[in-house]
């Protein structure tokens, strides 16, 4: 039976748990042909210019050239597809994603199902043939995966993720099991980005399936209203997190605002002190990760710096004052790149004993949003 055909099965039956949708995961989940890999010459980033109009933008790092291509929503992450095309999610609540062709600068709309809203990210199977979004069944309040043909965009059925607010999922190395961050947060489009459960959220990081979408693993951390957000999953199956707390600043800290898991281990939260975690205002954005140093990064926009800190001994390392740092990707050999919301690139080169930061390039018109991604 070929790809089509399975399509047509999963189309064919009832939305979810359709027979065609776990014969499509079995194919998707098989590893992808080995090729020969090179390094990343573009950065993609949402982006908007002084003026509050939305970009997809496309930069030349070794340039500093950019294209930037006008895009009907506000967006957030950034997927490029196996095809060449680049997909941007919508800002939660969006009901509509972007489909982006920077070869011949055209673009479609991708829309929600009756009934949800995108919620800022989504990944590839492992062979890329089929798309993972996340999703809010904002009637049912539950949070869901989207499953669509990677190639038409069409749904052809949906995982639940077994909490709410599901913002972020990754594949793992395994090129079958997808990890998803359910921020616990209840939200709904009447009531715009109004967070409606605040006493009670619960978080959690949740594994599945990605053939079956059974739940492989949970894990919550001890304290409730730190909403797990963003996730980097590294060469040898860890998993970082990026938090953001929901709580009451002026009354408590939070003990840290960044958590990781190695490889079959525990939910942890890296250790930081009280003063250094109340300079990142509760909020912490976007992951990228060194293998060879184990050292990750996370931006805080809101307490202008980007952190850094050491997976082995579970410590918080240094950090760097930026204004509004946002994206962040690793580029072997040469350090952090961090995307800045009033337009500043940077370089950061980080040893656990030293640390460096270079402005790369100053854009006055391309204020950079959320995430940075390579491809």
């Amino acid at each position: 039976m070929n790809r089509r055909q399975f399509l047509l099965l999963a189309t064919a039956g009832s939305f979810g748990a359709a027979l065609g949708v776990s014969e499509l995961m079995k194919f998707a989940a098989q590893p992808a042909p080995v090729s020969a890999t090179t390094a990343p010459t573009w950065l993609y980033s949402a982006s908007d210019n002084p003026a509050g109009g939305h970009f997809l933008s496309k930069l030349d790092l070794s340039s500093g050239t950019v294209q930037s291509l006008p895009v009907g929503v506000r967006g957030h992450g950034v997927l490029p597809m196996s095809d060449g095309r680049v997909l941007m999610f919508g800002r939660r609540p969006a009901f509509a994603c972007e489909v982006v062709n920077f070869d011949d600068a055209s673009n479609l709309t991708l829309n929600a199902i009756n009934g949800r809203h995108f919620a800022g990210h989504g990944c590839l199977s492992g062979r890329g043939e089929v798309l993972f979004t996340t999703e809010n069944d904002y009637n049912g309040k539950r949070g869901v995966l989207g499953i669509r043909d990677s190639q038409s965009l069409q749904p052809v059925g949906e995982y639940t993720t077994y909490g709410l607010d599901p913002h972020d999922v990754q594949l793992l190395p395994d090129g079958k099991t997808l990890v998803v961050a359910n921020g616990g947060i209840e939200t709904h489009p009447d009531f715009g980005r109004r967070k409606l459960n605040l006493d009670t959220m619960q978080p959690s990081l949740i594994y599945l399936d990605s053939e079956t979408g059974k739940k492989l693993d949970e894990y919550r951390l001890r304290d409730h209203q730190l909403s797990i957000r963003h996730l980097i999953v590294t060469p040898d199956g860890d998993v970082g997190v990026a938090l953001q707390y929901e709580g009451d600043l002026y009354r408590k800290q939070p003990a840290s605002l960044v958590a990781w898991q190695h490889a079959g281990g525990d939910l942890r939260l890296l250790a930081v002190d009280n003063p250094t975690v109340a300079q990142f205002n509760g909020y912490m954005a976007d992951l990228a990760y060194d293998p060879q140093q184990r050292i990750a990064a996370v931006t805080s926009p809101r307490g202008n710096h980007v952190t850094f800190w050491d997976t082995d001994a579970g410590a918080f390392l240094a950090a760097i004052p930026l204004t509004e740092p946002s994206g962040l990707a690793f580029i072997p050999a040469q350090g952090f790149v961090v995307s800045g919301a009033n337009g500043d690139l940077h370089r950061c080169q980080v040893t656990k004993h030293s640390t460096n930061a270079t402005l790369l390039h100053k854009f006055t018109d391309t204020l950079w949003y959320n995430h940075l991604t390579i491809a």
